[in-house]
Order: structure tokens, then sequence, then C-alpha cells
């Protein structure tokens, strides 16, 4: 559960400082970065909240938060690839 709570803050840490390069400079690649970061952080705090579950839950309840989970990670390992990709059309021209 620690391991967990220090992803969240880290990806959240992460989110927040490329939300702050956006809107300070208003890079485009910046955007794409706070949206990556945000679907990371939701992944894993679905995850969290599947581990803090102490209550006796039914299995579909925590079979659905776990797939959720690995929705948004998958989102963010798209978005991940979009946005490096960005960068590394920006970066040489």
């Amino acid at each position: 559960m620690l391991v967990e709570l220090n992803y969240v803050v880290f990806s959240f840490l992460l989110a927040t400082i490329s939300a702050w390069r956006y809107f300070k400079r208003r890079e485009k690649n910046m955007l794409y970065l706070t949206l990556c970061f945000t679907f990371l952080t939701l992944s894993i705090t679905l995850l969290l909240l599947d581990s803090l579950m102490w209550f006796p839950a039914t299995i579909t309840t925590l079979r659905l938060i776990e797939v959720t989970g690995l929705g948004l990670y998958a989102c963010f390992t798209i978005c991940a690839i979009l946005t490096l990709r960005k960068i590394c059309e920006t970066k040489l021209d």
C-alpha cells in the first residue's frame, strides 16, 4: 500500500509540474504530458483503492476496478508514446 501511495504522489507531482509548464509556456506537448500523467495518476489511484478495500466486497466489483485501472494505464501508455513522438518531431525541426 505504501508503494502505491508513493506512485500516486509522484505521478500527481509530475502531472502538476507538466500542467504548470503548459500554462507558463503554452507548449502543446506539455498539455499532452499532463493528460498522460493524469491517466497514470487515476490508474494508480484505482489500484490503491483496490488494495485498501478491507471490507468484504464482491469479486465483480474488485475485478471491475482492476480492469478500469488497467484500461487507464493503457491510455497512459498510448498517450506517452504519442507525446514522445510529437516531442521528437518538434526537436528535429
